[in-house]
């Protein structure tokens, strides 16, 4: 009997990345249309949580395939001897949709996880706490960490960035000027602004720290100006 050709996962992690780029951007529109948002980004993404199932069970329904909701805070497992940290795990990031690759050559690359990460953008909040180069420090910038090695084994992720204040196109400027400060190899952040509330745009790094080095950012950036205080 002829041996099954074995398919490539390539095709698989894209579907992946696709559905649930579609899923945050639905359930950010939904969030946006909140009469009152406010809090930090974990009180803003706990109430994204419910949009993010809401937008899994239409989704899945209407498709008659299964959408899992993502999780949320939930910490990396290591799946290596060389990634155990003695029972502490620190590092999360906001959103993981896992991704089970059958044709694994082996168990580190049996499940690839999409992460997603969520930060405020606008006007600082304190003296201390810039939110533009927050967005980089403290939300681009764990992509390529040796740290929290987000999106590790995996070619494709997720920022996400909560307007509560300041123009889109300042933010964009500010955001890119930080990134020549934090991380000077990277490639601008460029929208195409519009009338919509939800901005997406897609960035390519070259990543030094983390596996793979060709890796796609996805940004969703969703105003919400008028309904945040």
């Amino acid at each position: 009997m002829a041996r099954r050709r074995l398919s490539s996962f390539t095709p698989l992690w894209d579907r992946h990345k696709r559905l649930y780029s579609e899923v945050f951007s639905m359930a950010l529109l939904e969030l946006s249309e909140l009469d009152l948002i406010s809090g930090n980004e974990d009180a803003i993404s706990e109430k994204l949580c419910i949009f993010l199932s809401k937008v899994c069970h239409m989704m899945g329904k209407k498709r008659n395939q299964e959408v899992r909701t993502p999780d949320w805070e939930k910490p990396i497992p290591p799946v290596a001897i060389n990634e155990l940290k003695g029972g502490k795990s620190s590092k999360r990031p906001d959103f993981t949709c896992k991704c089970v690759n059958p044709w694994a050559d082996s168990p580190e690359n049996h499940v690839i996880s999409y992460h997603v990460e969520c930060k405020r953008l606008g006007e600082r909040t304190s003296p201390t706490w810039i939110l533009n180069e927050n967005y980089v420090k403290n939300g681009v910038k764990r992509f390529d960490s040796k740290v929290h090695k987000y999106g590790n084994r995996a070619c494709s992720g997720i920022m996400i960035g909560y307007i509560i204040s300041m123009t889109p196109k300042t933010i964009e400027a500010k955001v890119n000027s930080y990134q020549k400060k934090h991380l000077p190899d990277n490639s601008n952040i460029k929208f195409e602004f519009n009338n919509s509330s939800l901005f997406k745009t897609c960035q390519n790094i070259n990543r030094k720290n983390v596996a793979p080095v060709q890796f796609e950012l996805i940004h969703l950036w969703i105003d919400l100006r008028d309904c945040s205080f």
